[in-house]
């Protein structure tokens, strides 16, 4: 027998004809006239191959049939009532939920931080995880249900997929205040004059960065003179403060830096660089999923510019 010609409310009626041993309470209960119901035992009869039940002074009693396989059946249904009859609910105050999100080790550092203060109060029991994979990567992963989030300034992932804008970030000069490029206006000869750090992470946002500064630099026949290039962004604070490197980066990631440090200082770029948008996306899959909508709000709240 071919599972796929079963009617589920066949077996509905079975499972209602059994426990009232009778075909017009059933309909009663079904809300069905007493010949739709015969209509469906007869169908299922037929599906079956089995009288399923005969007639006697005590009712409708089941045959050996429908005595073996009405357990499993009622049990399959109940699971099934309960799942789609169980109303969609998320608190975040008792929810123990894993949240993975996509982004760089810099936007960790920026976003983490604070987005972890934050439900530590509103969600005590909430775990993160954040992922760096290609772009490519995580919106197969975002498909397949594996990522909840990304952050950060990611290309748009394409059709089946929300973005919404946090805010525009903008570029500054971390250097040593001891650097004596700290104590007087950054001009771009001491820009250029200056050694460099160069940034290579497997994020987007740096890299992005890097080719808006790159152009910038080429279309007025310039170069930096880079020193020193970081495949990773563990320890540059260190570095910036006991040297006179400069490094370009984020704003708000300069100011996670130098954050409890008197060590550290930033300047302007001593010429425009177009900023950069940030964003958060997600997967059509997860629009409506009440926890990740949540999130969502979360993320937007603390970071999002009116």
């Amino acid at each position: 027998m071919n599972l796929h010609t079963i009617d589920l409310n066949l077996l509905h009626v079975l499972r209602t004809v059994y426990a009232t041993r009778s075909a017009s309470k059933a309909g009663q209960q079904l809300g069905m006239t007493q010949s739709a119901v015969s209509n469906a035992l007869r169908r299922l009869r037929t599906r079956l191959d089995d009288p399923l039940f005969v007639r006697s002074t005590d009712g409708m009693l089941p045959t050996a049939l429908v005595e073996s396989i009405i357990a499993p059946i009622t049990e399959g249904l109940d699971r099934i009532e309960g799942a789609v009859s169980t109303p969609r609910h998320f608190d975040p105050a008792t929810s123990e939920r894993l949240f993975r999100i996509l982004m760089s080790d810099l936007a960790q550092m920026i976003f983490v931080p604070r987005l972890i203060a934050h439900l530590r109060a509103a969600a005590p029991d909430i775990r993160l995880e954040t992922l760096e994979v290609s772009p490519e990567d995580g919106r197969l992963a975002m498909h397949e249900g594996l990522i909840d989030l990304v952050v950060g300034n990611w290309p748009a992932m394409g059709p089946g997929y929300y973005r919404q804008r946090l805010f525009s970030e903008s570029f500054v000069v971390l250097m040593s205040q001891g650097n004596p490029l700290a104590k007087r206006k950054l001009t771009k000869s001491g820009y250029l004059k200056a050694r460099h750090v160069d940034y290579h992470p497997g994020g987007a946002t740096y890299s992005s960065l890097r080719r808006m500064l790159q152009k910038v630099l080429e279309q007025e026949r310039l170069e930096r003179h880079v020193t020193f290039t970081a495949g990773h962004a563990l320890g540059l604070p260190a570095i910036i403060a006991e040297s006179d490197l400069l490094l370009t980066l984020p704003a708000r990631l300069a100011d996670s830096m130098i954050t409890g440090s008197s060590l550290l200082a930033t300047q302007p770029l001593p010429f425009p660089i177009p900023a950069l948008t940030i964003t958060q996306q997600w997967h059509a899959r997860a629009h409506r999923d009440l926890a990740n909508a949540w999130l969502r709000r979360q993320v937007a709240a603390i970071f999002g510019e009116a």
